[in-house]
């Protein structure tokens, strides 16, 4: 089994706890006897490289997935004996939420109150609280499909708010969204958190996470590579290296300038083009070479330092990607 870190000085029941679980699809192997414990109250972080075995633990853990083996708690409840009871007091939001998009935003959240047992009356109570959590109030009557993404986003989290629950699940709820929106929506999630719901959310944007989670858990090739607090994370290894690369204006284009650069493993927008996350392979990079691509590329360049985002740094050092 995978050692866990857990919070001492938590004594109540913990939101999630899993002991040995272990998944297989065919002959792969994506979750190996993993363990780990998140207390309630928490916005907890899970990461890894695609293929780690993140959205297979948030399905086992949101009842979509039945558990081959190894033994699941959820809000104290097993998960195996009371998948029905668990589902009324957990909110799931997949990575690519299916909607009904040519619903108005509140006819989509009265359909998912009526499926919870809600009363007209209830409905309506829920649906006017969760527009205003997620910011939507203005939007109450748009046909979802007309939405941009991250507001599309924003309505597939007020769908999982409607019926209250405890615990919430949240499978790369950044994906496809433009920098300032990812922000927004983990501010967002912050905010449910300082509420008092328990919030477990899967990401590649790392500097989001680590900037907001309370704690957080690192999968590679289905095996648990840390689980504890944010800043128990480990340093580097100091093979790979996180950059954060700032110019005087937007520039769409450098990513894929740079991605192609030797050494440079992987370049992520921040919160404009004009801010840039770039991956670098120590033994391999030319900075010098680098700065002198984007001289001639004609960018004007305002910083390029090192980021020690605890987290980024830990999952470089942890992960080593995919699956077997």
């Amino acid at each position: 089994m995978t050692p866990s870190v857990q919070d001492p000085s938590v004594d109540a029941v913990p939101a999630v706890s899993v002991s040995g679980l272990s998944h297989v699809f065919d002959e792969r192997r994506a979750l190996r006897s993993i363990d780990l414990q998140v207390p309630s109250g928490r916005l907890h972080g899970l990461v890894g490289p695609n293929g780690a075995g993140k959205s297979t633990l948030m399905k086992i853990l949101s009842t979509l997935l039945e558990t081959q083996s190894g033994l699941v708690q959820v809000l104290g409840m097993d998960i195996s004996e009371d998948s029905l009871s668990i589902r009324r007091r957990v909110g799931y939001l997949s990575e690519d939420p299916v909607g009904y998009r040519q619903l108005t935003v509140f006819e989509m959240l009265d359909f998912c109150g009526a499926v919870h047992g809600q009363t007209r009356g209830e409905r309506d109570k829920a649906i006017a609280a969760v527009l205003e959590t997620v910011g939507l109030e203005a939007h109450r009557d748009s046909q979802v499909g007309t939405l941009s993404r991250g507001e599309q986003r924003r309505v597939g989290i007020a769908r999982v708010l409607v019926h209250d629950p405890e615990l919430l699940l949240f499978d790369e709820p950044a994906a496809g969204l433009d920098p300032r929106a990812r922000a927004e929506l983990m501010t967002l999630m912050r905010g449910l958190s300082d509420g008092g719901k328990t919030v477990l959310v899967s990401s590649h944007v790392l500097t989001e996470l680590g900037d907001h989670c309370d704690s957080v858990t690192v999968l590679d090739r289905g095996d648990v590579c840390f689980h504890g607090l944010i800043d128990q994370l480990p340093g580097s290894d100091g093979e790979l290296a996180c950059y954060q690369l700032r110019l005087e204006h937007d520039d769409e284009g450098i990513g894929r300038l740079l991605a192609g650069h030797q050494g440079v493993v992987d370049v992520v927008s921040l919160e404009s083009s004009a801010a840039w996350q770039v991956v670098c392979r120590t033994t391999e990079i030319n900075f010098g070479e680098l700065l002198a691509t984007l001289v001639q590329n004609g960018t004007v360049v305002e910083a390029f330092v090192r980021d020690r985002n605890r987290l980024n740094e830990a999952f470089l050092s942890l992960t080593s990607g995919g699956v077997d």
